[in-house]
């Protein structure tokens, strides 16, 4: 509204402007033809002392006497009135119309004294030209000169209708275009709100998608999308971590309230049937913390990212998760077959977690006498790390989908001997968040092998001596 009421008062100004300025021309024109016309008369009358004394009619050789009708019939433009007065105020002669025309005695005085004057009429409507005939000392009379301002003033009425209606109809468009453009601006306000109202109504899928141009509001609304997003997808995120959750913690839950029950009723009967509660108890117990521990700790990879900055060695984030896997199953054994001395960018305790999940899944399915190889290897981009078992493979259909939470293959493969079904999900995640990719495959001779590649700083050394 301010930029119509804006548009508004420039247009009525300029039309002001331009109202005035044609009005002062007309004027001017009219003054001019006046003037022009008095001092032209003016040069025609004989002021000497002959035509002092023959003031009605006659001629001094290209002069004429101030009272010859010639003045007033011969000499005088068309559309101009002319009056020539005597010094006592008596008119001599005029041209049609001209003779009820009064001089102000103002303009007659001035025109005495400085040999010209000038004055408007209102009525009628004149632009009036007085000169003095004959020096101050000895004047002769007053030519008075009058050019009509009715046709100026027709045309200025005119202008100002014009004017008028044009600002009248401006100021309605100025409105209505005003109101347009507000409705257009304030819509992306409007679905702004609309969508906000939409999620804190609970649909977290909404979102403005704005169209517009890429203006200040435009950016707020990429930014509220965005801001959308991430709280759409930390809603999933917690509904998936309460839903996973209640999925893992039914079994164990469960058995811990059967154990409980024994205790309660077999305590005092049975001593080594307390002692099986107790060991089915303390298993249960211990399966659901790895659960909320798995759950958590993969919640934590999910809201806080990875400082993928930092350098890494690798071989060295290598040997200490073989350090901690190790006991999880110490009748298996891990043979390193290659370890290069690499260089990587990115969290090492993060980098550790995931390698001893995949070895701790290595040891799982690995029968007591079998063996985990390990292979750390220094490609020109990118360093490989390779964990093979000697475990029964994984279904061809289901090497995508061990990667995924609580999954567990068919057959006797990857998470089994109390796994919690999280962490090959947490160790492609990690993968993820360093830029680099984790895949699962089944070895030619029996077993699965899982390929880590992460982008590569640099190669140190190249190490082929098993330990």
């Amino acid at each position: 509204m301010l930029a119509a009421l804006l548009a508004l008062l420039v247009s009525a100004s300029v039309g002001l402007v331009g109202y005035l300025a044609l009005r002062q021309s007309l004027f001017s024109q009219a003054q001019r033809q006046a003037g022009d016309q008095a001092a032209q008369l003016r040069s025609l009358v004989d002021t000497t002392s002959q035509g002092r004394q023959r003031p009605e009619s006659g001629q001094q050789g290209n002069r004429v006497s101030i009272g010859d009708p010639s003045l007033t019939h011969d000499f005088a433009r068309a559309g101009l009135m002319v009056s020539i007065y005597r010094l006592g105020g008596q008119l001599i002669q005029a041209t049609d119309g001209a003779a009820g025309i009064a001089l102000p005695s103002s303009t007659r005085a001035a025109c005495l004294e400085a040999g010209q004057a000038g004055a408007r009429l209102d009525q009628p409507q004149l632009e009036l030209s007085c000169v003095r005939v004959g020096p101050a000392s000895s004047p002769v009379g007053l030519i008075v000169v009058g050019a009509s301002l009715h046709d100026a003033f027709e045309s200025l009425n005119k202008l100002a209708t014009a004017l008028l209606i044009a600002i009248a109809v401006g100021s309605v468009m100025s409105v209505v275009l005003a109101f347009v453009a507000a409705q257009r601006a304030l819509r992306p306000a409007r679905e702004i709100a609309a969508t906000a109202t939409a999620i804190s109504s609970g649909d977290l899928s909404r979102r403005i998608r704005y169209q517009g141009p890429r203006d200040e509001l435009g950016g707020l609304a990429d930014l509220l999308d965005a801001g959308f997003a991430e709280l759409e997808r930390g809603a999933s995120r917690q509904h998936q971590f309460v839903v996973d959750a209640s999925h893992q913690l039914k079994t164990p839950i469960a058995a811990m309230r059967a154990n409980v029950e024994l205790l309660r009723d077999w305590a005092g009967v049975s001593p080594s049937a307390r002692g099986v509660a107790l060991s089915s108890l303390d298993a249960a117990t211990r399966a659901a913390a790895r659960v909320v521990g798995d759950l958590l700790y993969l919640a934590g990879l999910e809201r806080k990212p990875a400082n993928v900055t930092s350098r890494v060695r690798f071989d060295q984030v290598v040997l200490g998760a073989m350090r901690e896997a190790q006991p999880l199953r110490p009748e298996v054994a891990i043979r390193v077959e290659r370890l290069d001395e690499t260089e990587v960018r990115g969290d090492e305790l993060r980098l550790q977690q995931l390698i001893v999940n995949l070895l701790d899944n290595a040891l799982r399915v690995s029968p007591g006498d079998g063996e985990v190889v390990l292979a750390l290897e220094g490609l020109p981009s990118t360093a490989r790390l390779t964990v093979g078992d000697r475990g029964p493979g994984i279904p061809p259909d289901q090497l995508e989908l061990i990667f995924e939470r609580f999954h567990r293959a068919d057959h006797a493969g990857s998470e089994t001997r109390g796994g919690g079904g999280l962490g090959l999900a947490i160790a492609r995640s990690i993968a993820h968040e360093h830029n680099g990719e984790l895949h699962a495959q089944n070895r030619a001779g029996g077993g699965a092998r899982f390929l880590l590649e992460l982008p590569l700083t640099q190669v140190l050394t190249e190490s082929t001596s098993p330990s």
